[in-house]
């Protein structure tokens, strides 16, 4: 018998694999879902903040990094909970939202966030760029752009009633994810993925009980396509120079959309210097910024059969699966942290829960056999009662008795 950490949601009960990324604010954790076996994504702040703190919503950026933390984070839960509720599943191309809570340290009056989401499985395209080391062919580039702005499209009008058109204001190829449904898939999927400072460019008609970030009145945020089109120069760089002027052309699919992007962004930066001008006239801030169709360009992509051209001549020995997506293959990736006593898991240190130890059998696939009960909170981390030693904020510089 072995011992894990077993994280508690009301989608059911996971087992920690390992960690996969860690940012300013927040924690990346392969977990392993313990019912149906599905891997999944357990998104955790490792900052806190006061249990009575008042957040602001109309400032975007804080000095105080924990603050801006739970902003981010709230906001992200928001936008992408209502484009979840309000979008068809197959136009949208995000990690899935599956759960999220709050986490309270009684004892600290301080309080953290917790999310769980879909695994997309194959890094993210910056990566995927650095390391494929060969000119990625059309059909992939024609795939990224048909999927992730028609993921854009959907952001800007599916909530238009309510929000206007929400940015998502941090486009850029490191928040892109590639995912592979199966092992006989050619090109990914491209998943957007972190919608902690997507805004609407409106403040009108945004209630007062939710946790959307505030647009700055008469100063919108940055709009999308130039960050676009910047991941479309990173791929279209990885071509020789000779071909990289070709696709650029405009007798390229690609570089045809390309100059299509390019009108598009004109066209906001004119209508957004008009819009500006009126503010500054009118001191309305109640008019709401238009946005330039995406449709057109959607459609165009669609429509060159380049863009379905998953198995012609141009991808002939392109193995397009990203070094992520075989990582995740590798059994020994997906197997969890384990422990051979309980004072060694009792005291490990910069794992922010809360978690419990389990008790498992490494000769059935590390499945579940019950949790251990540590007094009148059962729970390491985020002290209990009984372990008020098991605060890890101390791994991040902090004072545990503060």
């Amino acid at each position: 018998m072995s011992y894990g950490h077993v994280f508690k949601d009301v989608t059911g009960q996971y087992l920690f694999i390992r960690q996969l990324g860690t940012g300013v604010s927040c924690r990346a954790q392969l977990v392993r879902h313990l019912t149906t076996g599905e891997y999944r994504v357990r998104k955790v702040l490792h900052r806190r903040v006061g249990t009575g703190q008042v957040l602001p919503r109309s400032t975007r950026y804080t000095p105080d990094a924990d603050i801006q933390a739970i902003i981010q984070f709230n906001n992200e839960v928001a936008i992408v909970d209502l484009l979840q509720r309000n979008v068809n599943h197959n136009s949208l191309k995000v990690s899935t939202l599956l759960s999220q809570s709050t986490q309270v340290d009684e004892r600290k009056g301080k309080y953290s966030r917790v999310s769980y989401w879909s695994l997309s499985n194959g890094g993210d395209l910056e990566s995927f760029i650095e390391n494929y080391g060969y000119p990625i062919p059309r059909p992939f580039i024609l795939q990224f752009l048909s999927q992730t702005l028609t993921t854009l499209h959907q952001l800007y009008t599916a909530c238009h009633d309510r929000l206007g058109p929400i940015i998502h204001n941090d486009c850029h190829a490191g928040n892109i994810l590639l995912h592979y449904p199966n092992a006989q898939t050619v090109i990914p999927e491209f998943h957007l993925i972190d919608f902690g400072l997507a805004t609407p460019l409106s403040p009108a008609f945004i209630a007062d009980d939710n946790d959307f970030l505030l647009p700055t009145p008469g100063n919108p945020p940055d709009w999308d396509i130039p960050r676009l089109l910047t991941s479309l120069d990173k791929l279209l760089a990885t071509w020789p120079p000779e071909y990289e002027a070709f696709l650029r052309s405009q007798g390229d699919p690609i570089g045809t959309a390309y100059r299509l992007l390019l009108d598009l962004d004109r066209r906001f930066q004119n209508l957004l210097e008009q819009h500006r001008q009126y503010i500054d006239q009118t001191r309305d801030y109640s008019q709401r910024l238009t946005l330039p169709d995406l449709r057109p360009v959607i459609e165009y992509v669609n429509n060159c059969p380049l863009t379905r051209d998953f198995y012609g001549e141009e991808m002939k020995g392109h193995q397009l699966y990203s070094q992520a997506y075989r990582t995740l293959c590798d059994p020994n990736f997906t197997i969890p942290q384990t422990y051979n006593t309980l004072d060694e898991i009792g005291h490990t240190k910069d794992l922010p829960g809360p978690w419990h130890i389990g008790y498992l059998d490494p000769g059935r696939n590390h499945q579940l056999l019950d949790l251990l009960a540590v007094g009148n909170k059962d729970t390491f981390h985020r002290p209990n009662e009984d372990n008020e030693n098991s605060d890890t904020d101390s791994a991040w510089g902090e004072d545990e008795d503060d």
